[in-house]
This record gives C-alpha cells, structure tokens and sequence, in this order.
C-alpha cells in the first residue's frame, strides 16, 4: 500500500470482488477460490461469533463456503463479497440453531472446550446474555465490536437504515450490560 493510499474496507468496497465474482461464475475456479480464500479470516469470526462453538462454527463456516459457491450467481452485480458472505452465514445458522433432531431449540454451548478458551468473572455473564440473542442481533454486535464497522457500514451490511441500526445497537448494548449487573 502506499503512503497516501487509504486502506480499503472490505465489508462495504467491492474492490475485484465483482470481476472475480463474474469469472468465478464463468467457471472460473481459481476466481472462485480466490474470492473464498480472500475472507477467510472475517468470515471465520462470524460463523463463530453466530454459533459461540468451535465444532458448529467450523461446520457453519464449510457450510457457507459451500453454499456460497453454489449460489454465487446470485451476488448482485457491483457488490462486494463479504457481506453477502455473513447474510448467508447468518441465514445458514439461524437455519441449522432453530431446532435440534428433538425438537427442543438448540442454544449455543459455552463450555471451555467449545469455547476453546477460559472465561473470566467477567466475561461469562456477557457471553452468556450473548449466547441468548437471535443470530441476527449476534451478528449486528459481533460487526459492530470485533469488525468495528461505523454505523453507515453496519447499515449497508444488514440492509437497513441507519437510526435503525444505531436503535438496534443501542437496544442490544442495554440489554448486555443489564444481563452482566444482574
């Protein structure tokens, strides 16, 4: 990059995504696995974020990865790759987490293992009230704090208006701290 280059913002700048995308849908596969490839780590952190273990994230992750290539003529023109990526994401694990083979609804586990880390005093309480949250209010959390998307960014993602957004946020934000005090 140079000095006076400002860093592009994947989640809202389709850079080459679209003609990667169009060769990718040509056949291309090469375009294919480099349009995947490029996002990995993001998307990651999304399917983790949505699923809060590490074996369902990584069937969440293949899942989307899969899915996206079999669906990938229906990237609308001139858009850019991620956020299509963690709305399939978001769709392919509220899908897969409405019920289990019994019925009963399934919630995330927050054992160590699954994890893959230890828990403080502290942090507990908040993944817990995070864990309880619908796919889409996890996903909305997780962009805006791990991602740190602005407000406009977060809007575009979640196709939604801006002030509905910053609510949405302001709502989840109340709802986490309520849950730590309590």
């Amino acid at each position: 990059m140079f000095v006076n280059e400002t860093p592009r913002r994947p989640w809202t700048e389709p850079g080459r995504d679209p003609e990667l995308a169009l060769s990718a849908q040509r056949g291309d596969l090469g375009a294919l696995f480099t349009l995947l490839r490029k996002y990995r780590r993001e998307l990651w952190r999304v399917c983790f974020a949505l699923t809060l273990d590490r074996s369902r994230a990584e069937r969440l992750f293949h899942d989307t990865l899969l899915r996206a290539a079999k669906n990938l003529g229906s990237l609308p023109a001139g858009t850019a790759l991620l956020p299509w990526l963690a709305r399939l994401a978001a769709h392919l694990a509220t899908a897969s987490t409405r019920k289990d083979a019994s019925g009963a609804p399934v919630k995330p586990s927050l054992s160590p293992a699954a994890l893959g880390t230890t828990l403080g005093d502290v942090e507990q309480p908040v993944l817990e009230a995070f864990a309880h949250l619908a796919e889409p209010d996890r996903l909305l959390l997780a962009l805006a704090a791990v991602e740190k998307l602005t407000y406009p960014e977060l809007a575009a993602v979640a196709r939604r208006e801006v002030p509905g957004v910053m609510g949405q946020l302001s709502v989840l934000r109340t709802r986490l701290a309520g849950e730590e005090s309590a």
